[in-house]
């Protein structure tokens, strides 16, 4: 090492020149980050063994000769710099880009200071230089998602926009477009809420609320938006929190979809036209065939008045209608519930004993399983008896030739359950897939209504029904109703 080194560490260190040449040269060893020293003409005086294998010159072929790591175009640039630098300037951390051996130009950041000697004079120059290729990759990579993601966002088809405390920040083009506005600057600084429907701002506020202090994600949200010119549209919403600009933000992508809406609204009154018409068919179908009996009979009555089985046949085909009728409106309008506590193994008790009757005519044995006497329930008594016998009956003229119906009531959770076991013909899953809909019955007699307003009981009591059979094998019809708790 030069004298005018040793000197420097001695003037500058407060040391002998032996100690302070054995710690620089240490720090020169050990330091991970290329070092190189040259003097103020530019020729290298030292490098450490990080210099050399950073950027491939050894020490020896250095050493006296002019820097060889900058590029041609950075010459003239460098030469300002050093000037600098002699002139006591301090650089630290700048980047820029060297010449390895190889001929590979690699990105640096380098800090520079000067050697001063013990006259404090600049004597030297040190470059401290540090690899960020990795990093300047991984800004490019970053830089390059940052503009495809905008431009993507730019061109998006759905509105998107940032807020911060209910402010907008940001938002794309469609978005101004989707609220009325003639450009997104139009937006920024505007508060959300001015955009959504007064009866909607609670919700929003809870949903803001759960992605801003839980960091979580909400899904899709329909709800409606207030253009800019008052004009009320349907919007589906998702949003989730971010970081914008470095600080906690809320990103929302919304989708106009009140076409969509007007085109459910038009599918729903279709299907409800269609279905009305199958009613209407059905009424008429179903009314008529008694009606005609009835008519034929009466012509005959006014020929042979006599005939008291014509009178009792016609009295029979008019009580057929009155059954229909009273199902139509059990169906549409069901007469004012008033619920009490119920145990249901007393109704299930009154139902088996009701049907006994008709069960010893089928040869039909009912075994009763209940697993639990504590089955309370709250509801009205006399529908969900009119359920439970609807089952019974089913079941008993699903085993015309007799067999064994088991009726269980258990206790599972916080429901009662009911199954309805039967030996019957059973439903093919064809079939299965008609249950429940009007004027479609196993029952060759019946009309399909029963089985309707049953579901709908058992849905208004906060229960499910549901079956599954087998052909050949028989039915299974379980239903679960929610068990009334005292505390409640």
């Amino acid at each position: 090492m030069s004298k005018r080194l040793i000197d420097y560490g001695q003037g500058q260190m407060g040391e002998q020149p032996e100690d302070s040449t054995e710690k620089f040269k240490s720090f020169m060893e050990n330091n991970p980050d290329a070092i190189s020293i040259v003097d103020l003409e530019g020729k290298t005086l030292q490098v450490n063994a990080a210099f050399e294998e950073f950027f491939g010159w050894t020490n020896e072929e250095l050493i006296g000769m002019p820097f060889p790591i900058i590029p041609d175009f950075l010459k003239e640039s460098v030469n300002e710099l050093h000037d600098q630098i002699k002139a006591g300037v301090q650089k630290k951390g700048f980047e820029t880009v060297r010449l390895r051996k190889d001929g590979q130009l690699i990105d640096v950041s380098i800090s520079l200071f000067n050697i001063r000697d013990n006259e404090n004079e600049p004597c030297a120059l040190v470059f401290v230089y540090r690899d960020i290729t990795n990093q300047k990759l991984a800004e490019a990579a970053l830089k390059e998602s940052e503009q495809r993601y905008r431009s993507l966002v730019e061109v998006s088809p759905e509105a998107i926009f940032v807020h911060r405390n209910g402010i907008i920040e940001y938002m794309n083009p469609m978005g101004a477009k989707m609220l009325g506005m003639d450009s997104v600057e139009d937006i920024i600084g505007k508060s959300v809420f001015q955009f959504v429907q007064l009866e909607s701002r609670e919700s929003v506020q809870r949903r803001i609320e759960i992605m801003r202090d839980d960091h979580q994600a909400v899904g899709l949200l329909e709800q409606k938006f207030i253009r800019l010119d008052g004009q009320e549209f349907y919007g589906e919403t998702l949003g989730l929190p971010i970081i914008y600009k470095g600080q906690p933000a809320i990103q929302v992508f919304c989708r106009d979809i009140t076409e969509r809406k007007k085109t459910e609204e038009l599918l729903c009154k279709s299907n409800m036209l269609s279905a009305v018409g199958q009613m209407a068919a059905g009424i008429a179908h179903e009314i008529r065939n008694p009606l005609t009996t009835v008519k034929g009979f009466l012509q005959l009555l006014r020929e042979d008045p006599e005939q008291k089985d014509y009178l009792e046949m016609t009295v029979s085909e008019v009580k057929k209608i009155e059954i229909l009728a009273n199902e139509f409106l059990s169906l549409a309008e069901p007469e004012a519930k008033v619920c009490e506590l119920i145990q249901l193994n007393e109704i299930l008790d009154s139902v088996i004993t009701l049907a006994e009757f008709q069960a010893i005519l089928n040869d039909v044995e009912i075994i009763k399983e209940y697993n639990t006497d504590s089955a309370s329930v709250f509801g009205e008594p006399n529908q969900l008896k009119q359920v439970f016998t609807n089952v019974v009956n089913n079941a008993i003229e699903a085993m015309p030739n007799g067999g064994k119906l088991h009726i269980q009531l258990n206790h599972e959770g916080e429901s009662a359950m009911i199954r309805f076991i039967d030996q019957g013909c059973g439903i093919s899953n064809e079939r299965m897939k008609h249950l429940g809909q009007p004027f479609y019955s196993t029952s060759e007699k019946g009309t399909g209504f029963g089985l309707m307003v049953s579901t709908k009981i058992i849905h208004e009591h906060n229960g499910e029904i549901h079956f599954s059979s087998e052909v050949g094998e028989g039915t299974i019809v379980d239903i679960s109703l929610p068990i009334y708790e005292s505390s409640q």
